[in-house]
């Protein structure tokens, strides 16, 4: 499909209550998605509802990018032994959440309503504003939902995963892989992949430093969860074994969650930069690492599917990927496709020293693979991303 990005004209037909699990400043991949995602939209084409955060300023009235913002719920925090019995809690206050997102579409007078998972009661209440207004319902799935549930919260996603996708126009997930795997799951359902997007200049390539003869700067970048911990864990183990590797962390993760998992120690650094200076940081390193989970306490589908947030930044790095990714993944699939990283895909130790060696003594291929990420990173462009999202939800709309 050809789209006009130089159509300025081309907004949605109507304005959309975007609901959010968070905003910036929140340090999560969600906020991160929203602001890039925002920035190619006018003002007056979204109103968007939020969970207040800690970070979130009560004064907070708009976005960066202009779209007016109003916090629907509180995001309460407890002593860790309390958040489950928090998380249940907040199911009863989903009917003053709705009223809210209803107030705001009647003050806005809003023509549909996009909720971005993960967040189900945030999903809930979207779905129940949706209903009781005859609004036409767009779902943004980050993660699968029902396929990670257990026990009573499996029962709970049981009855809305099934009513929230058939109630959706379309149904964005963000990647292919996504798209094919719940295709064959819900059939007659309209899902559409909706990538990540990048609205920050693609650099010019530049060479690289060459890679010092004793100690190699490996960089990380992301959350640390199940859906990547057995893999980064096998990266930090290389680095404890091999003490010409150093390892750089910079995750919004809690140092003392970091020091639990095992992954603090000798010739390891945390931080958390911003992202204005982000790819600066993940310049400083010699190569930088994309950990995507082999297994863990997340659904196989989960796995095979997901596609990290924070791929785009490692694109961007001007620095090779070393990707430790398992075969089946789409991550994989997609990397090698592009040929941008260079994929250890078995959870085996020598398999990436042998790989880090290699590439110590290849420099044409390190800068092959920097080369190929920024021709890659070229099919997020956030304005190509936009306007498909207009072109997909603007035939939906009366």
């Amino acid at each position: 499909m050809d789209l006009d990005l130089n159509d300025s004209g081309n907004k949605l037909k109507k304005k959309l209550l975007l609901v959010t699990p968070c905003i910036s400043p929140v340090p999560f991949a969600t906020s991160f998605i929203v602001k890039n995602f925002l920035r190619e939209f006018a003002p007056e084409e979204f109103v968007v509802a939020a969970e207040q955060w800690p970070e979130n300023s009560s004064e907070q009235t708009q976005l960066e990018s202009g779209q007016p913002v109003e916090f629907v719920s509180q995001r309460w925090t407890w002593p860790k032994r309390g958040q489950r019995f928090l998380h249940w809690t907040k199911w009863f206050t989903l009917g003053g959440v709705t009223k809210r997102l209803l107030r705001l579409i009647r003050q806005h007078d809003c023509g549909g309503i996009l909720c971005l998972f993960p967040n189900e009661q945030l999903l809930y209440s979207s779905y129940r504003a949706s209903v009781k207004t005859g609004l036409p319902l767009f779902t943004h799935f980050h993660n699968v939902y029902r396929e990670n549930r257990h026990g009573f919260a499996k029962r709970i996603a049981d009855y809305l995963q099934p009513r929230v996708f058939a109630r959706s126009k379309i149904v964005f997930v963000m990647s292919s892989g996504m798209q094919r795997g719940w295709e064959k799951v819900y059939p007659g359902v309209k899902f559409v992949p909706l990538t990540h997007t990048n609205s920050d200049p693609i650099p010019e390539y530049t060479p690289a430093p060459d890679w010092p003869a004793d100690k190699i700067r490996l960089g990380f970048l992301g959350s640390v969860n199940d859906s990547n911990l057995d893999a980064l864990q096998r990266i930090r183990e290389l680095v404890r074994q091999s003490p010409d590797l150093s390892l750089n962390i910079y995750s919004s993760a809690k140092t003392w969650f970091l020091d639990k998992l095992g992954l603090t120690g000798e010739r390891v650094t945390h931080t958390s930069p911003s992202d204005a200076d982000l790819l600066g940081e993940l310049r400083k390193n010699d190569l930088v690492v994309l950990a995507h989970g082999f297994a863990g306490g997340l659904a196989p589908i989960e796995y095979e599917t997901i596609f990290p947030t924070r791929t785009i930044p490692y694109l961007l790095s001007l620095r090779p990927i070393l990707a430790h990714s398992p075969a089946h993944s789409f991550l994989n699939h997609w990397l090698r496709e592009h040929d941008c990283a260079e994929v250890v895909d078995v959870a085996d130790l020598a398999a990436l020293r042998e790989k880090l060696e290699w590439l110590r003594h290849h420099p044409e291929r390190r800068e092959a693979l920097v080369r190929h990420a920024l021709q890659a990173v070229v099919q997020f462009d956030a304005k190509r991303v936009a306007q498909n999202f207009r072109f997909q939800v603007n035939s939906e709309l009366e």
